[in-house]
């Protein structure tokens, strides 16, 4: 067999194979799929189609690949080409290749969850403080290894928001107090938090603006907010079921912070200060257990605000520091301040077996330093 070469393709060119499972070609044949960098300083990159990100590794082997690219040349070139070509008495060329190379890797497609890098980004506090950061919300869509679908999910689990052409996130004190202003609009005019339309909160509160003074609850304050807090009601399209649980546990980390983060509070009075933050006449089922992970109990039927950021992400050193605040634990009380650290996904109650002691008690397991 002979073959009509006209080029050996050099594979310093930036040549790559990429392998194509099923999902992979289903999303080239739906849609455009983008490349996209993880970030600035790594060069590892991702495929993001419609819906679904790919993370790519490179893969190095010893396997024999070849990278060919056949044409059909006009017949005037052909011709050209069979008085020149001295095939030493092999048969007649049966193809012609523009090119050709040989390659020692792959490139294999991993499907993962697509992720935003908020540190490019400035927090908004409902201030006059202008946003240093000039971003459009296109523009740091594409800079985000994510796909578009999963980027709408995750900017408002951010509390991501466009202001002044900008985007940025609200703060944890302006986006609950954007929250505390919708829930008393809410009641104001009676609508109904389980099917609740944007555009009807935004109207209300645009009625309640003062004479003189910009509403900083712009249209995009009040969407990011309601999309935070709420899920797609199932009853019509664009309307929002508003999250209860999760509007206590924004209200009960707040308290936390106001009333248990300098020494310890009791259980009681703290939940009679967590009920106290919401608007009056605002009915919303209260749990301790729905603030596990922002809590100690150094103490008795006494409870401590905690932050899991300040804590120390070494596995051994974080569990001194848990036991340094509460001698004795609920493991359910536990999973919240280590379920990060697991990272081989084993069970909570074996994983805990690796840094402490572990005890039933009961249906419960109660955890305690070695």
């Amino acid at each position: 067999m002979s073959v009509n070469l006209y080029n050996k393709l050099n594979s310093e060119n930036g040549y790559k194979l990429l392998q194509l499972p099923n999902d992979l070609i289903e999303a080239f044949e739906k849609g455009p799929v983008k490349f996209k960098s993880l970030s600035n300083e790594s060069s590892n990159v991702v495929l993001c189609s419609e819906d679904k990100t790919w993370l790519l590794k490179q893969r190095n082997h010893s396997n024999t690949v070849m990278l060919l690219r056949e044409f059909a040349p006009n017949a005037t070139i052909e011709a050209e080409v069979a008085e020149k070509v001295n095939t030493f008495g092999l048969p007649k060329p049966t193809a012609d290749w523009a090119g050709f190379t040989t390659l020692d890797s792959e490139l294999e497609p991993k499907l993962v969850s697509g992720s935003i890098d908020v540190t490019q980004l400035d927090i908004y506090d409902g201030t006059d403080v202008p946003l240093t950061r000039k971003l459009s919300l296109e523009e740091f869509k594409n800079m985000c290894p994510c796909s578009e679908k999963e980027f709408t999910e995750k900017w408002f689990d951010v509390a991501g928001c466009v202001v002044d052409g900008s985007a940025c996130l609200l703060s944890e004190r302006f986006m609950l107090k954007a929250l505390h202003i919708i829930l008393i609009t809410c009641m104001a005019e009676s609508f109904d938090i389980n099917e609740l339309s944007i555009d009807k909160v935004v109207d209300a509160l645009q009625k309640d603006t003062t004479d003189g003074k910009p509403n900083v609850y712009t249209k995009n304050v009040i969407t990011t907010v309601i999309r935070k807090f709420s899920s797609p009601a199932a009853s019509e399209d664009g309307y929002f079921k508003i999250n209860m649980p999760l509007v206590a546990k924004w209200y009960g980390v707040s308290a936390l912070k106001i009333y248990a983060s300098k020494e310890p509070i009791s259980e009681q009075e703290f939940m009679v200060q967590w009920k106290a933050q919401f608007p009056p006449y605002f009915h919303c089922d209260l749990d301790i257990c729905m603030l596990r992970g922002y809590f100690v109990r150094p103490l008795k039927d006494k409870i401590r605000y905690i932050s899991k950021d300040t804590l120390s992400p070494d596995p051994k050193e974080r569990f001194k520091q848990l036991f340094h605040w509460q001698s004795v634990w609920e493991l359910d009380d536990m999973v919240p301040y280590i379920q990060e650290l697991n990272t081989k996904n084993l069970k909570p109650d074996v994983f805990v077996m690796k840094y402490a002691r572990r005890k039933r008690v009961g249906n419960k397991f109660i955890i305690s330093a070695r």
